[in-house]
């Protein structure tokens, strides 16, 4: 009776540990094929703390950003005096869209990997100082699609 109570109870933990794996309902997700960096007009990178990052641009007549696009080597990742690598990925196309999915644009990386962004404020629809819009920059790298979620605010 007790070899039979603890096969019951091995075959109920094996069980247990193999019922274990949970699949995300929500989002299939795929890690990006690079780093995408949004920067203002100055030079200065956003915050890399959030997922939607916002950078200040000059109210006039247009916006101006930059997406610095980095691939990540990760070559010597277990070597610490060397780390990982950043590359800037050039003659990369960028999409620029509202969130909506219009679009306002493809614009490509140059030798530093940075895009320069210049689109006027009027098809942004910020008629003034201390609105924002909400974009994104979508492209391919690697034959893996990747897509960058930001704001720009007029200051």
């Amino acid at each position: 009776m007790k070899k039979i109570i603890y096969i019951f109870i091995s075959l109920i933990v094996a069980v247990s540990f193999t019922a274990c794996e949970k699949v995300d309902p929500f989002v299939d997700r795929v890690v990006s094929p690079v780093l995408v960096q949004i920067m203002d007009s100055s030079g200065g990178s956003s915050s890399g703390l959030t997922t939607d990052p916002t950078v200040n641009a000059t109210f006039g007549t247009s916006a101006k950003v930059g997406i610095k696009v980095l691939e990540l080597d990760k070559t010597n990742i277990l070597d610490y005096t060397k780390g990982i690598d950043s590359l800037p990925v050039t003659s990369l196309a960028l999409e620029i869209k509202f969130r909506g999915g219009s679009s306002l644009g493809t614009f490509t990386t140059g030798s530093d990997g940075v895009a320069s962004v210049e689109i006027p404020w009027a098809d942004l629809g910020v008629t003034g100082a201390g609105s924002s819009v909400s974009l994104t920059a979508s492209g391919s790298y690697k034959d893996q699609s990747f897509t960058k979620l930001f704001k720009i605010a007029s200051k």
